[in-house]
């Protein structure tokens, strides 16, 4: 083995190059004697030799991301590939998604938000080479899986701040870096890989196809003397995207019209009419609203491009240019039905109902029975009135296609001015944008859809009994069972469109400048400043036909069934006509495995049926005053920062220990900005706006609001090498993360309600669920870390404290009779409803609340390779990790409709999460390794009806497998399988019993060969 002294931050590391954790290193030979006669000066460092590991393969790759979070100067994790391409996983998000305290939100399956130390994915800040990224959507989140494993070398998560670092990341901050030609050893490589993949979920679905490939090529050379590098890569990733799910509506608490139903149930406190407690009174039930069971299918196609190039003109100066586009197209075609209506037993409805299921500790839970439609005919099935609410069935043909893309630029250079002092300069343009399509067929049960006016069936059972965390038990009466497969039965009722476009964009440019020091403290000083803008639009749009449950009253002049006259006979009004399936336009579809004992349904074509059924209608999807949503959902938010830093990199002794570090501070003005509409202070006489059918409305005013302010950050980080192979870490930083992007765009509405205490008196009352105050999420945090390195094996032990304390973060609030005048904001001076005159009222916007609280906890993390035993078992090992998380910060909302809100963990913490790897390696030819990652439940969103319900998530357990196998030097084969067990995404509204989503994803299976040369 090799063996090297290493130097405290010597000069080589100002130039960007390799540390002794392996990377790059550029440097002129001054500037390497000064670094070893500082080196020699320090007698702790001069006399302690440091083996360097070498070894192959995925061992490789585990002890260079040890060695890259041994020499950091903050506490940091890492993942390092042992060559361009050699990472296997579908996505970087994966590979990550196993560091200690590290875990990941699945979408679609797979991984894609990251969350770290309990805190979501809006508190992870995202770099790559350096420089900030963005999301293709409106909040911070980085979504990961946008990033081909392939194309990414090595990736560091930053746990603990540093002034030099851009703030962002009160979770943490990830950096990936893409490769550097300069740095590899050959003067050219080539790569290929080429995968096929398998899902063995995707027969079942019509829009899938169970095939899928991943193809890779990379290229690194060194040109003119090894002072030119150019790298390449291109990632193809082409597979189905596959989930089978039962979601269970958000349910509802009330009081069942039922004989007996008073008796048992909760019991609630009765209210008088000033909301005082006058008594209780039992018989609270809380009942589902309604439930869909859903196969979404389709492919995912993502194509990711890298570019770098690297070049030396002189001894003391390096320019590097890269690049980085990923073009991700999720293709997502839900077919199933859903139903509607349920919960409408509550209010008395005509709905008939009987053999309640009920669970829960006081039998409160009302998760089954047998569900008749109203026989009265005066609540027609879809299409019917809007004030409907009465149990409804209808066949669903959605499409939730996501096209989207990032791409992010950059240029850098690095001058030597002179043995002391280097100089950095950048610039960088990062940009994503996302379109989600949301597109709806809906199909309803007509008694015959072949008659002249055919008239929905009311003849409708359901018998459901939902399990818990398991499938329910459900079933139709057989007529209904023999409908929805039936294309005489079933007719295309309308066709719905809500595409939903957001852009990000980021651009920056900075100024670094290191001087190298001579005294007994500090190797050397940091400074530097950094501009930078950043952007987000969004802008949404509709377009409806036929019946639409809420909308059809207002854009079709009426529904297709009105009523019923005073003989019991159908009104009808044909201003559209539902469409009726011919042969060849449909398919059916019957689920397998666990979702075999489901009723089969229809599956049609949307875009076939849209051209047929409305031929030259314009059925494109407009910004349009009849959905004025479209007018005041749209926004344009702008972020611009100007922030310097100043740090001092740390390299002394404390009492006989050589201790390094740095400690620092960065200040930041911000000015946030966004631009939208609000409601005129006169109704009617808003600034005129026209949408895109050029209609024109003075309904809202363009309004411009802008917030700024200065933070402070410091932040010390302290090494203190116990011995050769032991280290104490300590670390304190103020950290913040910015709001999301959306949280800031401009909102406002008037309301006018009664004084509360006098009701002669109308207040005006201001909402703002958005706007440019709210600020930053700002916390203090401490780091406490042991790191102990085997000498005799290869690995390490380490044992980490963490604590953040949360200033406070933003909360939806109310204030009282608040003085808006004193704010500058004008108020209306009439009621423009009644014409009443109006006082100030109350002001309930985003704002940070001043609340606080702790975010504490620890993590533990062991590496072993076992090179002691016998030569076939010397190559086995385990890499493994244990975080827990305990907070006092909580959250509240309301599982259950009407039973209030309850306090919540913070949204997305799990206080336990573990992962494990085995793995093993035989005489460099074969290897072999087994992760499971666990999380306990957290709290998370689950979609249903088109919107984001918040629900208690289930803990999940998720395990992948991965061997490789070397044929010779140039050519290796590789198999995979993601998601071994097929362990589902579960969730529940406060109780178990409250079922939520269900859902499945498949295992996935990859096949392949990976040539270099």
């Amino acid at each position: 083995m090799k063996k090297f002294k290493p130097s405290a931050l010597s000069l080589a590391l100002m130039l960007g190059g390799v540390t002794i954790a392996s990377m790059p290193t550029f440097a002129n030979e001054e500037v390497e004697e000064k670094a070893k006669a500082k080196a020699e000066a320090n007698k702790s460092e001069a006399n302690s030799d440091v083996e360097v590991i070498e070894v192959r393969g995925f061992r490789r790759s585990l002890i260079e991301s040890l060695n890259t979070k041994r020499y950091s100067d903050t506490v940091v994790e890492a993942v390092s590939a042992d060559d361009m391409g050699a990472l296997p996983d579908v996505s970087i998000a994966d590979a990550i998604s196993r560091l200690p305290g590290v875990t990941a939100v699945r979408s679609g399956g797979q991984s894609s938000e990251l969350n770290i130390r309990g805190m979501s994915g809006g508190f992870v800040f995202a770099t790559l080479n350096g420089r900030e990224v963005v999301t293709d959507q409106g909040g911070r989140s980085v979504q990961f899986d946008q990033y081909p494993s392939e194309l990414i070398n090595q990736v560091q998560v930053y746990k603990s701040q540093k002034a030099s670092l851009v703030e962002g990341g009160v979770a943490g901050s990830i950096e990936l870096q893409t490769a550097n030609a300069l740095e590899n050893e050959k003067e050219h490589t080539f790569g290929i890989q080429t995968k096929l993949s398998y899902n063995d979920s995707a027969d079942e679905h019509p829009d899938a196809d169970p095939l899928g490939n991943r193809f890779s090529l990379s290229y690194q050379g060194k040109y003119l003397d090894d002072t030119l590098g150019v790298s390449l890569g291109y990632a193809r990733l082409q597979q189905p995207r596959i989930s089978t799910q039962f979601v269970n509506y958000q349910p509802r608490l009330g009081q069942l019209p039922f004989d007996g139903a008073q008796e048992g149930g909760i019991t609630q406190p009765t209210l008088d009419s000033d909301g005082n407690v006058t008594g209780s009174e039992p018989g609270y039930y809380i009942v589902p609203q309604g439930f869909e069971l859903m196969a979404r299918g389709g492919e995912e196609l993502r194509q990711g491009l890298m570019g770098s190039l690297t070049y030396l003109p002189s001894d003391n100066f390096k320019v590097t240019v890269d690049g980085f586009y990923s073009k991700f197209d999720s293709q997502g075609i839900d077919r199933g039905y859903r139903v509607n209506g349920i919960g409408s037993i509550l209010d008395g409805s005509s709905i008939d109902f009987e053999a309640p299921i009920l669970a829960g500790p006081n039998n409160e839970y009302l998760v089954g029975g047998r569900y008749y439609r109203d026989r009265g005919d005066q609540n027609p099935n879809p299409p019917y009135p809007r004030f409907s609410n009465t149990l409804t069935l209808q066949t669903q043909a959605d499409d939730n296609t996501t096209e989207s893309e990032v791409m992010s630029f950059g240029a850098n250079a690095e001058w030597i001015v002179n043995d002391d002092l280097v100089i950095e300069f950048d610039i960088a343009h990062s940009q994503g944008e996302s379109d989600y399509r949301d597109e709806v067929m809906r199909l309803a049960i007509f008694e015959d859809a072949s008659a002249t006016n055919p008239v929905v069936t009311d003849d409708i059972v359901v018998d459901i009994e939902t399990n818990g965390l398991d499938l329910p038990n459900l079933t139709f009466n057989q007529d209904i069972v023999n409908a929805l497969t039936d294309p005489n039965r079933a007719m295309v009722t309308s066709l719905e469109k809500y595409p939903h476009l957001e852009e990000n964009e980021s651009n920056s440019f900075s100024i670094d400048a290191n001087y190298a020091l001579n005294n007994d403290y500090f190797s050397s000083l940091e400074t530097g400043v950094r501009i930078a803008d950043r952007s987000y639009k969004n802008k949404r749009k509709a377009y409806n036909y036929g019946e639409v449950a809420g909308y059809g009253v207002n854009l079709r002049n009426g529904n297709y069934i009105l009523g019923y006259d005073a003989d019991g006979n159908p009104i009808e009004s044909l201003t559209f006509r539902p469409y009726q399936l011919q042969e060849g336009e449909y398919e059916i579809v019957q689920l397998e495995g666990d979702f075999a004992n489901f009723p089969a349904f229809i599956s049609v074509d949307n875009s076939y049926i849209e051209r047929v059924w409305l031929g030259d209608e314009d059925t494109n999807a407009y910004q349009d005053w009849r959905y004025d949503w479209t007018i005041w959902q749209e926004s344009e938010i702008k972020e611009e920062t100007l922030a310097a830093y100043v740090q001092g990199n740390i390299d002394t002794e404390f009492m006989g220990l050589p201790v390094t570090g740095n400690v620092g501070v960065r200040v930041i003005r911000t000015e946030q900005k966004a631009l939208g509409v609000e409601d005129p202070i006169v109704a009617g006489e808003g600034d005129p706006i026209t949408d895109d059918r050029g209609v024109t409305r003075r309904t809202y005013n363009y309004t411009t609001l802008s917030n700024e302010f200065t933070d402070v950050l410091p932040s010390l980080n302290l090494n203190f090498q116990l011995s050769d192979n032991d280290q104490l870490r300590f670390a304190a930083a103020k950290v913040m993360s910015r709001p999301n992007m959306a949280d800031m765009a401009v909102s406002g509405a008037w309301s006018y309600n009664p004084d509360e205490f006098d009701t002669s008196v109308i207040e005006a009352d201001l909402n703002r669920d958005t706007t440019p105050e709210v600020r930053p999420f700002y916390a203090t945090q401490f780091d406490l870390s042991y790191e102990h390195y085997f000498t005799e094996t290869e690995g390490a032990f380490v044992f980490a404290l963490y604590y953040k304390d949360i200033e406070n973060f933003p909360e939806k609030v109310t204030i009282q009779d608040y003085d808006f005048a004193a704010d500058g904001i004008e108020v209306p001076t009439v009621n423009p409803n009644s014409g009443v005159p109006v006082v100030s009222g109350d002001y309930s916007v985003l704002l940070n609340n001043g609340k606080g609280g702790f975010f504490r906890g620890f993590e533990v993390a062991y590496t072993q390779t076992f090179n002691f035993l016998p030569d076939l078992w010397k190559g086995l090992g385990v890499s493994a990790s244990y975080s827990y998380t305990d907070s006092e910060v909580s959250s509240e909302f309301e599982a259950v409709s009407g039973l209030g809100n309850e306090s919540t963990p913070y949204p997305f913490l799990s206080p336990r999460v573990w992962s494990a790897t085995v793995f093993y390696d035989y005489d460099e030819v074969f290897s072999t390794r087994v992760n499971a990652r666990y999380r306990e439940e957290y709290i998370g969103n689950q979609i249903a009806i088109g919107d984001e319900q918040k629900a208690f998530f289930a803990e999940e357990l998720v395990v992948d497998f991965q061997a490789s196998y070397q044929f010779s030097e140039e050519l290796q084969g590789v198999f995979s399988v993601n998601n071994v067990t097929d362990e589902p995404n579960r969730s529940y509204f406060g109780s178990q019993a409250a079922t939520g989503t269900l859902q499945y994803f498949g295992r996935q299976f990859y096949l392949g060969l990976n040539a270099k040369f």
